[in-house]
């Protein structure tokens, strides 16, 4: 094997850490809607070199998060009435559709439940830290694993790919002081319950409820 093998190993594990650096930066609003950033900037900030910082705004630009501008950097992109609507809306058609699936085996519904709880525990923990970073990774990590009760990879890799923008849905209402989140937790309590049960239309009414589509309580959670 030659010597030099595992440099792209390590180029990517940088990029993994600079991508997720910078995802942080932006869920959180430390980057704020509209604002420009390089590869140079957050370089030296990251105390990385630029390539790492190239692929993840490029990865970032494919999850939605930047948009880029070649030979001036990339700006952090805001998300409109329309674009929110759609990304709840895509969520809970691909939620709904996943519990209706799910409802076809006792042993992955079992299963799906035992993951829930897990996740609502560190939701609770977080909760109760004041952690609202930690309460949106939870969040996240809830309904995705309801998609993948599906047992369809796609389903996955598309949860996957709008993750960052939900995350940062999530987050902007958490940290606005604004939202009841105990009642978000608590509706994720009761979507349990329904995903239980096999019902997926009360799921889909709940969780429009809950993401604010059929009423004011917008949270993206």
């Amino acid at each position: 094997m030659s010597p030099h093998a595992p440099a792209p190993q390590a180029a990517q594990s940088a990029a993994d850490r600079a991508h997720a650096a910078l995802a942080d930066k932006i869920v959180l609003g430390v980057l704020a809607p509209g604002a420009l950033i390089t590869e140079g900037e957050q370089s030296a900030e990251l105390g990385v070199s630029r390539t790492p910082v190239r692929e993840a705004f490029l990865r970032l630009a494919a999850e939605g998060l930047l948009r880029l501008y070649p030979k001036k950097g990339a700006v952090v992109t805001a998300e409109d009435g329309a674009a929110t609507r759609q990304l709840l809306e895509a969520r809970v058609m691909l939620e709904s559709e996943s519990v209706r699936a799910c409802g076809s085996s006792e042993a992955a519904t079992a299963a799906t439940a035992a993951a829930l709880d897990a996740i609502l525990s560190a939701q609770a923990d977080a909760l109760r830290d004041g952690d609202s970073l930690a309460f949106t990774r939870a969040d996240h990590a809830f309904h995705a694993r309801v998609a993948a009760a599906s047992g369809n990879t796609l389903v996955d890799g598309f949860y996957a790919q709008i993750r960052p923008r939900l995350e940062r849905l999530t987050h902007t209402v958490a940290r606005s002081g604004g939202a009841n989140l105990p009642r978000f937790l608590s509706d994720h309590r009761r979507l349990v319950t329904f995903l239980e049960r096999g019902d997926a239309d009360r799921y889909a009414v709940l969780l429009r409820a809950h993401v604010g589509l059929d009423g004011p309580r917008a949270s993206g959670s």
